[in-house]
């Protein structure tokens, strides 16, 4: 008895495709910020430990020395060398007095992405810009780094004129042509903060104090 093999449109069975992969793409998405949000909150509460019994000087190096031999033999994968220690500390203290709004950006970055914002030294305005930019746009560190560089936080006000560089071009020659669009704006007074927030409900009560 012979099969009857049934024919779909092929700009059927590519827009069904096409929802498909979107939906797999977005899972994939939840599960690494779901990882990053559960690393950061790690470091974030270990840093503010080193923080409430003042580790410092030569004490504190001692310290936070025997603790990242003592906790690298127990957890050897979690990244708890003496410098990420130090790191984790870092991070406590900078973002415990920011805005909610600037804690749960953050909170959504990867930790590398985190201590590229911190070794620049941008103030909050800057770190929010930046931490929403990569969630939205999915920038890697080099883009990231390369937005810090042209200083991008200054001019994406005026880089809201209307434009197709973000879908017709790759991300770093889009980020280059935005950057010269806002460069022939003349803008008078200081820039506009624009805050494009992700959709996400993340539940990030660990930031306080």
């Amino acid at each position: 008895m012979a099969i009857e093999v049934a024919h779909i449109n092929e700009s059927e069975y590519n827009e069904i495709l096409q929802r498909a992969v979107a939906v797999l793409d977005n899972a994939r998405a939840l599960v690494a910020r779901s990882v990053s949000t559960t690393a950061n909150m790690t470091y974030w509460n270990i840093g503010k430990l080193l923080y409430e019994r003042k580790l410092e000087g030569k004490y504190g190096d001692s310290v936070v020395k025997r603790l990242a031999v003592d906790l690298k033999q127990r957890f050897p994968n979690m990244g708890v060398a003496k410098r990420n220690l130090w790191n984790m500390k870092r991070f406590y203290i900078r973002f415990s007095d920011s805005e909610e709004k600037v804690q749960r950006s953050v909170a959504l970055l990867s930790w590398s992405h985190i201590l590229m914002l911190m070794s620049n030294e941008l103030d909050d305005d800057a770190v929010l810009y930046y931490a929403t930019e990569t969630v939205a746009k999915g920038w890697n560190r080099d883009l990231l780094l390369n937005a810090i560089k042209m200083e991008l936080h200054r001019s994406h006000a005026v880089a809201t004129t209307d434009n197709n560089f973000s879908t017709a071009l790759p991300a770093t020659q889009a980020m280059y042509a935005t950057t010269r669009c806002s460069a022939a704006v003349t803008v008078s007074g200081s820039l506009a903060s624009r805050s494009r927030w992700p959709s996400w409900n993340w539940s990030v009560g660990w930031w306080r104090r």
